[in-house]
């Protein structure tokens, strides 16, 4: 055996993400007529478009991995028929066979009757979500080209993502002496916690294999009142729900003297100058924090516009931006002497993907998938077709009970509103 062309090893902010083997995955549920060869052609192309794609991961001689090219072909598309017969974790695992030092990225097409669900599974140390995505808008763009004239269309290799490290670098963004983690420090060792219950991990939990996930999404109409809503008071959809996450979050603990630590992360794509395009950097992606300090009156409003306030002044800091050069977005869990750590990634609005007549993009749902070897409590949100979703990750049972509240808190506020102004 030869050893493969090393492109280059992953820093800092990539390793940790190839030392737990995660992915990071994309699923979109279709109805309407499907065609598996014009796939198959549109995925040979996204991975000649990116040739960084179709390499591997090893781990040098030091144990830091390093991307290194493949010499024999990507194994295409998993192609799995479901005839209903599967359970939800079967149908969620079927057919996948992650492996980090055969593929960095793999497509995965589970076909039931007229529907189809497809998943592109991107290797995290290499793509963060809006990464991922723009894979999959190229993916369907290419499909919907070949459906239509029969042709991928024209395919320049891309050059590799740059890292965090060397975005910054080039912007002359440095080290500041705040990491954003100074605004827990009230709260460090200075509550008598309750122990932290831990699941039993799962016998294969050395594999990555999917975290265990709830769900809810909200009708158009409530999404509508509570953008609106937002409007009215000058705050994000993302700030509404991170309120609600921790009001939910400070019911269900029962410690309500506890302050709740919360942490999500901050695209830094268009805060940088110049701008990284979707596909231009691997994890560009900053953190921000702010400590919820909630009491039986806290009202849901007063804590989106502090959490608001916190992140603008961050920003206008540059804490925000030089973050990443602190630490890395993984999950560890909570430091020792916090209060456990409430982590949300806001997705944004996602836009329509581009497809052929007769296709309809239905649902849209993120998903990460690594060993078990750490209990994973976490948020997703993002608004797709108009709808926002809310996601619970978590090891735990019990996953749906903060969703539960949430949707309760957020479709509740946006009603007394709308009474209110009537």
């Amino acid at each position: 055996m030869f050893p493969g062309s090393v492109i280059r090893k992953l820093t800092r902010s990539e390793e940790v993400f190839a030392a737990n083997e995660t992915y990071f995955a994309l699923t979109v549920q279709i109805s309407g007529p499907f065609d598996i060869d014009a796939m198959a052609d549109a995925f040979d192309a996204l991975l000649q478009s990116h040739p960084i794609w179709a390499g591997h991961l090893e781990q040098a001689d030091d144990g830091r991995h390093q991307i290194v090219a493949e010499d024999l072909l990507h194994p295409g598309i998993w192609l799995v028929e479901d005839d209903g017969s599967r359970d939800g974790t079967q149908s969620a695992t079927t057919g996948t066979q992650l492996d980090q030092s055969q593929s960095l990225l793999n497509l995965r097409l589970t076909l039931s009757g007229a529907r189809a669900e497809l998943t592109l599974y991107a290797h995290h140390s290499l793509a963060d979500a809006h990464h991922a995505f723009g894979l999959l808008e190229e993916l369907f763009s290419r499909y919907t080209d070949v459906v239509v004239s029969g042709d991928v269309g024209p395919v320049t290799p891309q050059p590799a993502p740059e890292s965090v490290e060397l975005l910054l670098e080039q912007r002359r963004i440095t080290k500041q002496p705040r990491s954003g983690l100074e605004r827990f420090i009230p709260a460090m060792f200075a509550y008598d916690l309750p122990i932290t219950e831990k699941p039993p991990m799962p016998a294969n939990a050395g594999t990555p294999q999917p975290i265990p996930t709830a769900r809810i999404r909200l009708t158009e109409q409530e999404t509508s009142d509570l953008v609106e809503f937002g409007l009215a008071n000058q705050l994000s959809l993302n700030s509404l729900v991170a309120a609600a996450i921790l009001l939910a979050e400070w019911g269900l603990r029962n410690t309500p003297h506890v302050p709740i630590p919360y942490v999500y992360p901050v695209d830094l794509r268009y805060l940088l100058s110049p701008p990284v395009s979707a596909t231009g950097g691997t994890i560009p992606t900053g953190a921000a924090t702010y400590l919820a300090e909630i009491g039986p009156d806290t009202d849901l409003v007063d804590l989106a516009r502090g959490i608001v306030d916190a992140f603008r002044a961050d920003l206008s800091d540059g804490v925000i931006q030089q973050s990443p050069l602190h630490f890395s977005l993984q999950y560890d869990g909570t430091p020792p002497g916090l209060p456990p750590v409430v982590f949300c990634t806001d997705a944004g609005p996602i836009p329509a993907l581009r497809t052929p007549a007769g296709m309809a993009l239905e649902d849209f749902q993120s998903q990460l998938h690594f060993p078990a070897r750490t209990p994973v409590d976490a948020y997703s949100c993002g608004t797709f077709a108009d709808r926002l979703f809310i996601e619970h990750q978590a090891h735990l049972p019990g996953r749906e009970k903060p969703l539960e509240a949430i949707h309760s808190l957020l479709t509740s506020v946006a009603a007394e509103d709308s009474w209110a102004m009537e």
